[in-house]
């Protein structure tokens, strides 16, 4: 008996170990995407779900991995803090003000950042200031707005998507009103390459019935415990085996990407599931 609690107990040893180490590593994942809306290839850098994490002192590791991709544009779908931490905002700020030297940088609220936009949440204030500071230094908070990007004579717009609160309830299966975009975000127009931020994968299919020919996901950390060949174990909403949970999904000439995402909160757990930035290449149809 004293045998097995001895390998139990080294095995939980090594585990604890294993995870310390791997919630430090990070890396890119990089995607191409080829279309016949643009004329020019351009790079982007999407950072989903940071969580206030820190890769380095002052994220200079994950700064650096950015630099080097010389991004356009840096794109934030969501949860870039944790609603309950607002003595850890600062991380953020620091964050932001690097980027906004790098490329330009749009940002949309994910859940954290809607539940802080409530008056009656205890952090309301806390957050206000720091969306005041990211707009000071020049981030483009789109909450259910949109922006044109002009690279070159390519025009993109990115449009931020912020969803109602309830559709993040979990343990409830919330369909997707079919208004609810062009309520939250209005129509789209026919000109330009279009990129949806959506913190949530859940509605990707109507994302895509909307009209946009990219969105970018986050909000499900990869499922946090991956099984190999299988996917995804539950969501963060409680969902078992989520169908969006990481990687890309193609929908004839358009496209998802869910990202891992670089942070945690609550359950600190990456289990075959490393933290990941994407970095997406996108390419007039001409190189296919």
């Amino acid at each position: 008996m004293l045998k097995v609690i001895v390998v139990l107990l080294g095995i939980a040893i090594l585990y604890v170990v294993w995870q310390i180490q791997e919630l430090r590593k990070f890396q890119c994942t990089q995607y191409e995407i080829c279309t016949d809306k643009l004329t020019e290839e351009h790079g982007l850098v999407v950072l989903s779900d940071i969580h206030l994490w820190n890769y380095g002192k002052n994220n200079e590791r994950l700064l650096h991995a950015i630099r080097e991709k010389q991004p356009q544009a840096i794109l934030l779908p969501g949860d870039l803090i944790v609603d309950t931490k607002p003595e850890l905002f600062f991380v953020a700020e620091m964050l932001v003000k690097e980027l906004v030297n790098i490329a330009p940088v749009y940002f949309a609220n994910g859940n954290h950042e809607s539940r802080l936009e409530q008056p009656t949440h205890p952090n309301y204030d806390s957050y206000q200031r720091l969306k005041q500071k990211m707009l000071q230094c020049g981030v483009h908070v789109l909450n259910n707005e949109q922006e044109r990007l002009m690279l070159g004579t390519d025009e993109l717009y990115i449009h931020g998507l912020e969803l109602p609160l309830m559709y993040y309830k979990k343990g409830v299966e919330t369909p997707l009103a079919s208004d609810e975009l062009a309520n939250c975000i209005g129509e789209i127009t026919p000109e330009g390459y279009h990129i949806l931020l959506a913190h949530t994968p859940k509605y990707i299919p109507e994302y895509m019935a909307w009209g946009t020919d990219l969105s970018l996901s986050g909000h499900y950390h990869g499922g946090l415990v991956c099984v190999p060949g299988i996917g995804s174990i539950i969501s963060p909403q409680f969902e078992w085996f989520p169908a969006h949970s990481f990687g890309r999904f193609d929908f004839e000439r358009q496209t998802a990407l869910v990202s891992r995402g670089l942070g945690t909160h609550t359950f600190h757990i990456r289990i075959f599931n490393r933290s990941e930035m994407l970095y997406v290449v996108l390419k007039p149809s001409k190189f296919l």
